[in-house]
């Protein structure tokens, strides 16, 4: 739990001062988690005896990253050529080795391996790298700082509640196979506590949303947090992993501390789009 603390009360304020500045100092953190949060992923699926690519995965998340600067318009021409590139890379990886790309190994790779591998490489950009633009896209909008806090506090009011109220009075398993410590008794608190705050957050925020639709949002966000959450808890369970890494003591990787956030800034960012604009 100490190690948890201290990661918090260092990492939150260096968060929020980035949020708060802007360009470019936002857009440099965004891009240090989208890749370092890719290279977590793709080391994951290496445990699965998948062979992603990984520099050209990281490449392409930061390109990702580059297109929340010009309002997402280049974001389709993004995703279509990196996942054309990587699917041309991993099918001559089965003929010749691409040694600066990534393993590319041509022995026992075959159509299924090549379908695998690419499906991984394109998962890590878009998990990480597509997902994590938005946050660049939205911060530049109208009321965008504020868009931006309404999602950090709100996830993290839905992680902390959850974690607060499971190890405090959790007794029933929700998902025993795929994460043993999380409890409906968890889930129940961090939606309530994490809706709450969204809620809270909006009102004080003056968000252009009324009543009503501030609590959709915050049901959204308290819902959206605990899904990502259990979906990293899936793909590292399928891997026989606890973390994705060792970085941040106490939480352990990139992608454990952005499980949650990365599902509820796509939930968020839609939602201003489709019905706040």
């Amino acid at each position: 739990m100490f190690p948890r603390v201290i990661s918090a009360i260092v990492g939150v304020p260096i968060l929020m001062a980035a949020v708060w500045a802007g360009l470019p100092w936002f857009s440099l953190l965004v891009a240090i988690f989208a890749a370092l949060g890719t290279m977590e992923f793709y080391k994951i699926a290496e445990r699965r005896e998948a062979q992603p690519a990984v520099l050209l995965g990281i490449a392409w998340s930061l390109s990702f990253v580059i297109s929340g600067h010009k309002d997402g318009w280049p974001t389709p021409w993004v995703a279509i050529g990196g996942a054309a590139l990587s699917w041309c890379w991993h099918s001559l990886s089965c003929v010749v080795r691409l040694p600066f790309l990534g393993p590319g190994v041509a022995e026992g790779r075959g159509f299924k391996n090549v379908v695998s591998d690419w499906g991984y490489t394109t998962a890590g950009a878009i998990y990480l790298g597509w997902t994590l633009s938005l946050f660049l896209i939205l911060r530049e909008q109208a009321n965008g700082l504020e868009w931006v806090l309404l999602v950090l506090l709100g996830t993290f009011a839905t992680d902390t509640g959850a974690f607060l109220v499971g190890i405090t009075i959790g007794r029933r398993a929700m998902v025993p196979r795929v994460s043993p410590g999380k409890t409906w008794e968890g889930a129940i608190g961090g939606f309530t506590i994490g809706a709450g705050t969204a809620v809270a957050v909006a009102i004080w925020l003056n968000l252009p949303i009324s009543i009503f639709q501030s609590i959709v949002l915050g049901a959204l966000i308290g819902v959206s947090a605990q899904v990502g959450d259990l979906i990293e808890s899936v793909v590292k369970r399928a891997s026989n992993m606890k973390d994705s890494g060792n970085l941040i003591p106490g939480h352990g990787g990139i992608m454990d501390r952005l499980d949650s956030v990365v599902l509820v800034i796509v939930v968020v960012y839609h939602f201003v789009v489709w019905i706040v604009k």
